[in-house]
Parts: structure tokens; C-alpha cells; sequence
């Protein structure tokens, strides 16, 4: 089955410009110029990546809608980098709270270190990025025998997957500085001297392609779920060097990042 994209083509020039199917609509409409229902739109998309609370687990039928989603959050014309920010702030609240959770329950069913589970590239990981299709579980002991729990668990990850991307993509497009990410409250107000930003022209188009992990008869593709999991682990830990920690009991009064313990300003 083709994969349904969000995402459209046309030359402009001598350059190729990539929009999406809903810049019409909001370039038309009076949202583009209320932040209000612009951040309302958006927060309304990156909703449908949190968690469901009444399922334990994400279905593989979730996954082609938020590919779909974060191409639409990628390429939404924003002319304020109000917007890109607002986004990866709460992108990074969902990435750094879920996402941690699945670290950790890898580790429990692999019994990996729980104190530190994700402190750098384990025999997995490193496998998974030799192997090249040809991935096999049974140089673990007891991988293959956890397919099924291992399996979930990257399709849990997929769940986050495309929000890490859309982060590091929006970061490289609009040129956001780890200070201004840092600073920056959705409460605040919109910058004169941010106003009237474009997406970069050299950043290729965004792409959140991640390959099935189970078959139609529940059969685990090895070589799909390593993959998965080496992206996870790997974006995760990126992520966690640049994020700082949410409260969101503060947050719900008035935004506000606190930092991570050693960093300066504790």
C-alpha cells in the first residue's frame, strides 16, 4: 500500500519548494494571523502523538497518521518563529517524558542498566547498524524468544520516533539557537525582529519513513524493529543533551523550564 504523504512538490525557480496539502487554507484564512487559533491548531496536532492513557500500548495502525501529522508540522508555512518554538517546547515535553519510559522498559525486558539505560550505543545498536538487513536475534541470548514484548516496545517507540525527528529538522530549518530554545515560554509574547521567517532553502524536505514491524500474521521483522531501536536510542540521547526538564505544574500557572541538575542557574 503506498504511503500517504502530507507533503507536496513544485519548482520554483531553479529550486524545488515542498508544502503541504493545508497551506492554502491557512494562508487564506484569518488563523495565520491570530496566534491564538494558530497555536491552538498546533497543539491540536501534536496531540495526537501523547499517550492514550486508557491503552498500554500504541497500535501499529496509529503510526501512518503521525507520520502524516509531523510532515504537516514540519512544513505549515510559519512566518514567526513564535510558531517552530512553540512546537519543538512541546514536542520536547512529550519526547523527554515518554520517552524516557520506553528507554527504560527496553532495558527491563533486555536487563539492561536501569540506573543509566541509555548512556551510550549498546551491542544491539551496534549490530543493528552492521547488520544491513541481516539482523539475527539469536546472537542475543533470549532476543528472539522476547520478539513479540521487543516488538511492541518499537512500536511504542514510533510513536515517538517522528516527534525527535520533527524536533532535530525544525532546530536545522529555522536556525533555532539552544538560548532561544531555552528561553522560550509558549506565554511570551511574538518578537517584532522574529517575525517574517522562511524555511531554509538549503534543508531537504522532511521524511518520517519507518518500515512496519510486524507482519500481517504478527510476525516480527528483525531487521525493521533493530532499526527502530537504534534510531530510538540514538535520537534519545541526543535529545537529552539538548532538553531541559518540564514542570508541568508550573507550566499550567506559567510556562517555565527548569534545568537540568549541574547545569548553571540551580
Amino acid at each position: 500500500v503506498p504511503r500517504v504523504t502530507a507533503l507536496l512538490t513544485r519548482n520554483e525557480g531553479h529550486k524545488v519548494v515542498t508544502d503541504t496539502i493545508f497551506d492554502a487554507v491557512v494562508k487564506e484564512s484569518a488563523i495565520r494571523n491570530k496566534r491564538a487559533q494558530r497555536q491552538g491548531l498546533l497543539k491540536g496536532i501534536i496531540s495526537l502523538f501523547e499517550k492514550d492513557p486508557d491503552a498500554e500500548h500504541t497500535h501499529s495502525d496509529q503510526l501512518p497518521l503521525l507520520a502524516f501529522a509531523s510532515e504537516i508540522l514540519a512544513h505549515l508555512p510559519y512566518t514567526a518563529l513564535n510558531d517552530p518554538l512553540f512546537i519543538v517546547y512541546h514536542t520536547s515535553c512529550i519526547t523527554a517524558l515518554d520517552g524516557q519510559t520506553i528507554i527504560n522498559q527496553f532495558a527491563e525486558l533486555l536487563g539492561g542498566d536501569m540506573c543509566d539505560p541509555n548512556s551510550e550505543e549498546d551491542d544491539i545498536e551496534r549490530a543493528a547498524n552492521c547488520a544491513r538487513g541481516s539482523f539475527n536475534p539469536n546472537e542475543f541470548d533470549g532476543l528472539q524468544s522476547k520478539g513479540l514484548e521487543f516488538g511492541q516496545l518499537c512500536v511504542n517507540a514510533c510513536r515517538i520516533l517522528p516527534l525527535l525527528y520533527l524536533k532535530k529538522f525544525l532546530v536545522e530549518a529555522y536556525n533555532l539557537s539552544e538560548a532561544r530554545m531555552t528561553e522560550y515560554v509558549p506565554s511570551e509574547k511574538e518578537r517584532i525582529h522574529e517575525k517574517g521567517i522562511s524555511i531554509s532553502d538549503e534543508i531537504p524536505a522532511f521524511a518520517c519513513n519507518i518500515d512496519p514491524i510486524f507482519s500481517g500474521q504478527q510476525n516480527i521483522n528483525w531487521n525493521s524493529a533493530v532499526k527502530v531501536y537504534a534510531s530510538f536510542r540514538s535520537m534519545m540521547r541526543d535529545s537529552e543533551t539538548e532538553d531541559l526538564h518540564f514542570d508541568f505544574e508550573a507550566t499550567k500557572k506559567s510556562p517555565k523550564r527548569k534545568r537540568k541538575l549541574g547545569e548553571t542557574g540551580d
